[in-house]
């Protein structure tokens, strides 16, 4: 199988790509270091940019980092998550690519303290979120030229990970800062702040293997373990493992959602097996200390 992977240079992607490597696959990628990838100023994908003959797959990964930006880089962020993301299918089905793989993210759903299944609302009331949903309905139409599968993703963590949940509570550990955890609107009794579904990278780079093996029946479908955590697990996991003390502070502001995806679709698809959340936090974490150590050395 031949595969290109969109975005092969970000967190997701060197993963992907080495997996897909392992096994054999014959496996290229561009990014937006490329001179033939998506522009780091404006987000449009370059006029280069082409697919090589016989590409069975691609995999559309790249994510503008300016999802917190807004309405400042909107543009950017429609310009990667959307308008590239649609030139890419287009030259894919020129170049009669078989398969499309888009990861959107399970923040596309409304606000809900219940398991969010594929078919729950959207909320489209935040640029991040209404980006991915404008990208998931224009791919759609391309649905008839090849098979196209939408991942929304949940809690992806791992070692090597930046600027998103886990690597800030990390940080914010290690520093001794406090950390502050959200009341729930419904449930007075909860103390222990956001509920959240998470995966660990090795195991979401499996499943979107095998999904470029054997594409799904269902155009979306939620990633994620089947575990569910909390902000104060979390926290006291990374508080353990690093041997800092830790100060969670229950604040007076309200949360209105958690974050748990229904995987019944996964799990009766791909039978996936999923790494432990303090096995794979365990491995994050120290991958992260060896790091520190050997930066001040």
């Amino acid at each position: 199988m031949k595969v290109l992977i969109v975005g092969s240079k970000g967190f997701i992607g060197k993963y992907l790509f080495n997996h897909l490597k392992l096994l054999g696959a014959d496996v290229y990628g561009i990014s937006s270091t490329d001179d033939n990838g998506i522009n780091l100023e404006t987000g449009i994908l370059s006029e280069q940019f082409s697919i090589s003959p016989g590409t069975d797959a691609v995999v559309y990964l790249a994510q503008s980092p300016y999802y917190r930006q807004v309405p400042e880089k909107a543009a950017h962020l429609l310009n990667v998550n959307v308008v590239s993301a649609v030139k890419v299918a287009e030259i894919a089905r020129k170049a009669k690519v078989q398969r499309f793989i888009y990861t959107s993210t399970g923040n596309v759903y409304a606000p809900s303290f219940q398991s969010l299944v594929e078919t729950s609302p959207l909320k489209r009331d935040n640029w991040y979120s209404f980006s991915k949903i404008c990208a998931e309905e224009a791919l759609a139409l391309f649905r008839n030229d090849m098979d196209i599968t939408i991942t929304r993703l949940f809690g992806v963590y791992g070692p090597g990970q930046t600027d998103k949940l886990i690597p800030r509570l990390v940080n914010t550990v290690l520093q001794g800062n406090k950390v502050f955890i959200e009341r729930n609107e419904n449930d007075i009794s909860d103390l222990d702040g956001l509920k959240l579904s998470v995966i660990y990278i090795y195991d979401l780079v499996e499943i979107l293997t095998q999904i470029l093996k054997k594409s799904p029946n269902y155009y979306f479908i939620n990633i994620a373990s089947q575990e569910v955590i909390n902000l104060r697990k979390i926290i006291n996991s990374i508080a353990i493992l690093t041997q800092k003390q830790v100060n969670i502070e229950l604040t007076d502001k309200i949360r209105y959602f958690d974050l748990i995806a229904d995987i019944t679709l996964l799990k009766q698809t791909f039978n996936p097996v999923f790494t432990p959340f303090n096995v794979g936090i365990e491995k994050t974490i120290m991958q992260t200390l060896h790091q520190a150590n050997n930066s001040g050395r």
